[in-house]
């Protein structure tokens, strides 16, 4: 199996821009995985960042992760939206990795745009978990504590039906504005997840996230809805957030011709943070998830209706 690599390191976490993670290409195959694996984690010095490209059996991932996982960690897997890739997500991912989590994007259709498979999404998120601690010998994770699964998008429709059909998949769901989750059956696992109060990017409002949240039927569930809020840009009087607000650069046919507030990746990294917290390290209840936050949201939690 021929494997691409791309090693990046940015600056000292808590001064750094994000921003600033420049990627370098290196090609190998499995014969030099390990020393390739052994001089990364030589380079995962404190205050540093790690992400690097795999083609692996099934799609192709970005892995990201930092100094801040804890030995037993959490990895965050979401699966990419419409005709994206898993270069698409950086700006997120990079505030998810602050938070202390490792972070897998997925492909599980490349070369084709449609990305709903549940079964290819299945299969990919089984080898991402047979393999992602042999992916990050510098980190400091040592075994996976939990695995919160999700995507954006078609990604999200696809993680749902992929654990309404195999709930053993994942411990817990997170997955921003899912494409059509009428499309996927229901979830007895606690879940998370983003979505609007317009319909933006012809994705239904109520076919999306407002659905998926309906069909998740586990003791704990969570919507974060972002009000319906217009400005005026380059492309005229739009949204300020959208469904493609996720992603660094908007999605294929899906813009506001203007960049997503920093802010809003904070949001949702600090959102899906508090979610797992509130899960597996503290208390739920909604005073835990709420955010005092720059996006202007409604927060919906087990028995609420949106």
């Amino acid at each position: 199996m021929n494997i691409k690599l791309y090693s990046a390191f940015c600056g000292i976490l808590a001064v750094a821009p994000l921003a600033s993670c420049k990627a370098t290409p290196t090609d190998t195959d499995t014969d030099d995985y390990q020393e390739d694996a052994e001089q990364w984690k030589e380079e995962a010095l404190v205050g540093q960042k790690v992400q690097f490209d795999l083609d692996v059996p099934g799609g192709n991932v970005r892995v990201h992760y930092g100094p801040g996982s804890p030995v037993h960690c959490e990895a965050v897997v979401l699966g990419v939206g419409t005709a994206m890739s898993p270069s698409g997500y950086d700006e997120l991912s990079y505030r998810l990795v602050d938070h202390g989590y490792v972070v897998v994007i997925m492909d599980h259709n490349p070369g084709n745009m449609v990305k709903t498979d549940a079964a290819k999404y299945a299969a990919l998120a089984g080898h991402v978990k047979a393999h992602l601690l042999e992916w990050i010998p510098g980190s400091s994770c040592t075994s996976i504590a939990h695995w919160i699964l999700g995507g954006h998008s078609a990604g999200g429709q696809a993680a749902q039906g992929a654990i309404s059909k195999n709930p053993n998949l994942a411990d817990a769901i997170a997955s921003l504005d899912p494409y059509d989750a009428t499309a996927a059956g229901t979830v007895q696992v606690p879940a998370m997840y983003w979505g609007f109060e317009t319909t933006t990017c012809f994705v239904d409002k109520n076919k999306a996230a407002k659905a998926a949240y309906d069909r998740s039927l586990g003791s704990h569930r969570a919507l974060y809805r972002v009000k319906k809020q217009y400005s005026w840009g380059s492309c005229g009087w739009a949204p300020t957030y959208f469904h493609c607000s996720f992603a660094d650069e908007d999605c294929l046919g899906c813009t506001d011709c203007t960049a997503t507030p920093p802010s809003y990746y904070d949001d949702v990294a600090t959102s899906i943070h508090k979610f797992i917290q509130a899960l597996f390290h503290g208390s739920w209840s909604k005073g835990a998830l709420s955010l005092g936050s720059s996006t202007p949201l409604v927060l919906y939690t087990d028995s609420d209706k949106p």
